[in-house]
């Protein structure tokens, strides 16, 4: 967009994606008569972010517990009334399962969590995973002794109709919202009256309250943040399976998987049941590594895996699951921003009064909490403060404490 009339708002939000759409969307309920402005480097559903790949896991039953438990609830509810209030599908409430060792330290960790926070779940042995779950009965000897933990309220996310939503809810309720605007500039009380000045390439616009979003971007705008949080590239990949049958949603929960090879090397996957119809998200806890800036990951616009990284994929795909076939059909690749402790960095930026908010930083989590942590920016901007936001997700200084329960990097 161009030729914008430079005006004035009561909020902005910078970045209008996982957490920026949402939190749009929720100063329209927090602060109905004021004005709201959202800014989108690009178009408004894209996949140029983060959040594009189809689906995104979501479980109630987090390892980490802690300070994650009763924000993973509340997203839950909020994920539900997004599905309520647009009659789509944005959370497909299939369950969750994860399956491995009985004893590996994540399905312990996951059972101390589901006991001290009393969260429903089912616990299936070896036997009773295959009768409930044929597509995991054991493929190898190295998957003979698995168990499961069902979280029956765990489910997938639709990422991009998540975003979509979010905009079109403030929207309904009067938010305005720039695409394919870039912000080159954010400067607390330069404007009129002290307000922020935004500057963008369609022109310049002030707001009393700034959030920030802008996701991988983070560090263009705030470039203390290159040392906390680094850009990584995350592959995600799709396997044919010959029976599609035990893979379609009303078979199959969201799924993590562990296995530890005779040689006592640890493969891990991840994935969703089949919302195409015909194949399986399937991927793995593998980075293809650091980058400078998201925009210089050819990788992303190439669609290209190493051969080395594809063939230990699909080695390790077809040890997770019987009568898969071993290349993948699709392969997207994607970006996030991760924190040096995997906490999010969501508080109000150093020397502004309040005034900008930050939200970033979100270590391949953010889809699953994203409600609720566009819920916490937007209580930031409109009253300075959230009952909801732990102080761990301050932003950096070299006071800031480490996250009390830290959640492992992984595109989920």
């Amino acid at each position: 967009m161009s030729n914008h009339t430079p005006t004035h708002y009561d909020y902005a939000v910078i970045g209008c994606g996982t957490i920026g759409s949402m939190a749009l969307w929720q100063l329209t309920e927090l602060a109905p008569e004021a004005s709201v402005l959202g800014i989108e480097r690009f178009d408004r559903v894209h996949t140029k972010g983060s959040y594009s790949g189809e689906s995104r896991l979501f479980r109630v039953a987090l390892k980490e517990g802690g300070i994650y438990i009763p924000m993973v609830q509340d997203a839950r509810r909020m994920w539900l009334e997004m599905n309520e209030r647009s009659g789509r599908d944005i959370f497909l409430p299939v369950g969750a399962l994860s399956v491995g060792p009985a004893d590996f330290p994540a399905m312990t960790q996951t059972m101390a969590v589901i006991e001290e926070f009393g969260l429903d779940h089912e616990v299936l042995d070896a036997a009773g995973l295959a009768e409930r779950f044929p597509v995991f009965a054991a493929a190898s000897p190295d998957t003979a002794a698995d168990a499961a933990i069902l979280d029956p309220a765990g489910g997938g996310i639709r990422p991009e109709l998540a975003v979509a939503y979010a905009q079109e809810f403030a929207l309904a309720a009067g938010a305005s919202l720039w695409d394919n605007t870039r912000v080159l500039a954010v400067e607390p009380g330069a404007g009129p009256e002290g307000a922020t000045l935004i500057r963008t390439s369609a022109g310049d616009v002030t707001a009393d309250k700034v959030i920030v979003a802008n996701g991988s971007w983070a560090s263009d705008l705030y470039p203390d943040l290159a040392g906390h949080i680094s850009v990584q590239c995350i592959p995600l990949t799709w396997y044919l399976p010959l029976d599609i049958t035990g893979f379609l949603p009303e078979n199959l929960p969201i799924f993590m998987r562990d296995i530890i090879t005779a040689d006592g090397e640890i493969w891990h996957c991840y994935g969703a049941p089949s919302i195409d119809g015909y194949s399986v998200k399937i991927s793995h806890g593998d980075f293809i590594g650091d980058a400078p800036t998201p925009d210089t990951l050819e990788a992303l616009r190439t669609g290209e895996l190493p051969d080395e990284v594809l063939r230990v994929f699909s080695e390790r795909t077809s040890a997770f699951f019987d009568g898969m076939l071993d290349a993948p059909v699709r392969i997207t690749l994607h970006h996030d921003g991760f924190t040096t402790d995997h906490a999010p960095v969501l508080g109000h930026a150093p020397g502004t009064d309040g005034a900008v908010t930050v939200a970033t930083g979100m270590s391949g989590n953010g889809m699953k909490f994203a409600p609720v942590y566009g819920r916490i920016a937007a209580e930031l901007a409109v009253t300075g403060h959230s009952d909801r936001r732990p102080d761990a997700f301050d932003y950096p200084t070299t006071d800031r404490e480490p996250s009390a329960a830290i959640i492992p990097a992984t595109l989920h």
